[in-house]
Formats: structure tokens, C-alpha cells, sequence
């Protein structure tokens, strides 16, 4: 039963919803890989600005990359954090705990997009709205549990809410309409 729900998650993430040429598909993930991990990194807040710039990123990952390509996408954005050091001030260091979790949540994101919006044609909107919820909802109870801990502090629980919900929505509709201009405009 494992095995099936694995094969079927990686069945998932490895769709495309438009299929781009491989040349094409290579160039948007460095594109969008270098974008998601270099934006964290030089631009770093405020956290509303980056946040919807990296889920944007996440979401146009989602609807053209295979699995390796946009899991790695998906690694790219905390992995930056870090490395600036300082998006959090003096808690950054609480932020490593979170890693897994905004791994989990940003694969979350995308498996969601790929699943509903991609194969079940579920309304774009209605598909990002479930899978911003539930990238905030694990986010959320991540640094919820990791509160009750003492391994990050409070604010994590507003940052790894509320925030992600917002910048997941915002990201998703940034995508929506780059997407839509540049299917009227016929540049994709």
C-alpha cells in the first residue's frame, strides 16, 4: 500500500501540466532555480516581498518541471535563507529546524498544484487556495511543535502561518496572471 501511495506521489510530481521542449524545461529550471535560491539570499526581506516571489517560483515549477527538477526548486529558497543569515535576525539559527518542514511544505505545494489543478482540473484558484492551506497548516503545526520544544521562538508561529498562507496565495496569482499575459501576449 506504501509502495503504491510512493509510486503514485512520484507519478504526480513528475507531471506536467504544459509540457515545454527539454531545452526550454532546462532553461526555466536554472532560470527558476538560481531566481529561488539567489532572491532568499541577496534580497532576503521583508518576508512578504521574497516569500511570494519564491512561492511564485514554485508554483510556475509546478505546472512545468518534472520531479527532480522541481523538488530541487522546491530545496532551493530555505537553503538561501541560511546561507544570507540573516532573515530572522538573531534566530536564524532556529530556522535550520524548520528546514525539513518548509521542504515538506513547499513539496506540499507544488504535489497539490500538480494533482488538483494539473490532472483533476480542479479551478486554478481553488487549487492553489488548498495548497496554500496546507503549506501553512504543516508549516504552522511544524514550528507549533517545535515551539513546545524551545527550538524556535514564538514569532515562527505568525512567519510559518498566516505569512505562508499570504505568500503562497500571493505567489500562486502572480503566477496566474504572468501566465495569462504571456498566453495573450504569445511569448509561452
Amino acid at each position: 500500500m506504501r509502495m503504491a501511495f510512493a509510486n503514485r506521489t512520484m507519478e504526480v510530481l513528475d507531471s506536467r501540466v504544459f509540457q515545454l521542449g527539454e531545452k526550454f524545461e532546462w532553461a526555466e529550471f536554472l532560470f527558476l532555480g538560481f531566481l529561488a535560491f539567489l532572491i532568499p539570499f541577496l534580497v532576503g526581506n521583508p518576508q512578504l516581498l521574497v516569500g511570494t516571489l519564491v512561492n511564485a517560483f514554485l508554483v510556475v515549477a509546478s505546472l512545468n518541471l518534472d520531479a527532480k527538477k522541481v523538488v530541487s526548486i522546491a530545496l532551493l529558497p530555505s537553503l538561501g535563507a541560511i546561507a544570507r543569515g540573516v532573515l530572522f535576525g538573531p534566530f536564524t539559527f532556529a530556522l535550520v529546524f524548520m528546514v525539513p518542514f518548509i521542504w515538506a511544505g513547499n513539496v506540499l505545494l507544488i504535489l497539490t498544484m500538480k494533482y488538483l489543478f494539473g490532472e483533476k482540473k480542479v479551478n486554478y484558484l481553488l487549487s492553489l487556495g488548498a495548497g496554500a492551506l496546507l503549506k501553512a497548516g504543516l508549516l504552522f503545526g511544524s514550528a507549533y511543535l517545535l515551539l513546545q520544544f524551545g527550538l524556535v521562538p514564538a514569532l515562527f508561529l505568525t512567519a510559518m502561518g498566516i505569512v505562508q498562507l499570504v505568500t503562497s496565495v500571493g505567489g500562486g496569482i502572480a503566477a496566474f496572471t504572468v501566465w495569462k499575459l504571456s498566453a495573450r501576449t504569445g511569448l509561452f
